[in-house]
């Protein structure tokens, strides 16, 4: 009796523990698009479950999703606008004036906002050690409501779609943890161009062009506010003033030199994730909704990958790390062919960054150095196996 006794509460304590082990659900909480609620109960349960790494995993998804949409949120309340390529108002609808007009240094502190939030996901995710970790996610239920009001909501379809053939309506992905080292290598690029933007200061570009990316931008020149709104047509002088002011004012001075070297390390570090990531897929034996696949493999997006576009992304690889390692130079376009462009020293000894003068190639001249320029019937043989879509197909490897 004892020992029955004994045993029921044994199976008990597990059964208890199991039920109090069960993660909550990532997929549902990205439908749900209680991304706040879910991030909080999701880090409770890694507290008592500290080896969870799909829980982990489901974290860092929803924190990069919430960041997704809180940089949205914040640039959202300034207006954007464009001309001719997306109507934003029915996107984001019709927004009031704020209390605040937006300022570069406003901007620059977004900017800076976001790049901590990619370095928070990042960081989850490197804690990530099981190859076993799998997250199916409904893509197509995540909402993004980057509206004030919350009423107007986007879904990640119209993204998936401009990848690839049109992807299913309720199209389930089964990321896995070649996944987990894909969206590493984003959060670092996109933290890259973050560190970019934010070494160099762009004051004099946002007070001349601002307001042609914001309705409510603050710039000190009150009668670019005045010019009317024209629909369609053909570009009339003060667009064309406005560009040209643009172009005349792409000459950012060195602000922050140190986050130039940052970046750098970002590229790298995507680079070595990519190399990762692909040794991971390629040992795939499954063909379990594969966001990514290998050539056994199927993508949910149906595209297909061979083993000749695999082969040569890894050369792309091979050759851009030989540039960011200053092993290899960028073809230049003046003076001698043996003479180009050491990319490593642009990071490393930022100067003022002026369009102008490096179309002009004087901009080029602290980096001029004789070596080994990559060949540009390299990328041209690259970009031949990829259908002619070697950026479309980058974008989505990363």
């Amino acid at each position: 009796m004892f020992l029955r006794l004994t045993m029921a509460v044994c199976s008990f304590g597990i059964l208890v523990g199991g039920l109090q082990a069960a993660a909550p659900d990532t997929d549902a909480i990205l439908a749900s698009g209680k991304f706040a609620e879910g991030i909080t109960s999701l880090e409770e349960h890694l507290k008592q479950n500290p080896k969870d790494d799909s829980a982990r995993f489901g974290l860092a998804t929803i924190q990069f999703v919430e960041s997704v949409q809180s940089l949205g949120r914040k640039l959202v309340i300034y207006g954007p606008q464009t001309r001719g390529i997306a109507d934003l108002e029915a996107i984001f609808g019709k927004q009031s004036k704020p209390e605040k007009l937006l300022t570069y240094p406003r901007l620059r502190e977004i900017m800076d906002e976001w790049l901590q939030d990619l370095t928070r996901v990042e960081a989850i995710l490197a804690k990530i050690e099981s190859n076993d970790v799998k997250l199916p996610i409904h893509v197509a239920r995540v909402p993004l409501s980057f509206a004030r009001d919350g009423v107007q909501v986007l879904t990640l379809v119209p993204l998936l779609n401009s990848l690839g053939r049109e992807a299913p309506a309720d199209v389930v992905i089964a990321f896995d943890r070649a996944d987990v080292d894909w969206m590493r290598g984003y959060c670092h690029l996109l933290a890259a161009f973050c560190e970019i933007g934010l070494a160099y200061d762009a004051q004099e570009l946002f007070d001349v062009f601002s307001h042609r990316v914001f309705a409510y931008a603050e710039t000190p020149h009150k009668f670019l506010k005045d010019q009317p709104r024209r629909q369609g047509g053909w570009f009339d002088f003060d667009e064309i003033a406005d560009i040209v002011g643009a172009i005349h004012t792409i000459r950012f001075p060195v602000k922050e030199p140190k986050r130039m070297v940052t970046a750098l390390s970002h590229i790298e570090q995507t680079l070595a994730l990519s190399r990762s990531m692909w040794k991971l897929i390629l040992a795939e034996k499954d063909n379990d909704r594969e966001w990514i696949p290998n050539p056994n493999q199927t993508s949910v997006l149906r595209i297909g990958v061979t083993q000749e576009m695999v082969d040569h992304w890894i050369i792309a690889l091979d050759e851009t790390e030989s540039i960011l390692k200053g092993k290899k130079l960028l073809p230049f376009w003046r003076g001698k062919l043996t003479n180009g462009v050491n990319l490593r020293k642009v990071f490393l000894e930022p100067r003022t960054l002026d369009l102008l003068l490096w179309v002009h190639g004087a901009a080029a001249t602290p980096y001029l150095e004789a070596g080994e320029i990559t060949r540009p019937d390299t990328w041209e043989q690259i970009n031949r196996v990829f259908r002619g879509q070697f950026l479309v197909f980058g974008i989505w490897f990363n």
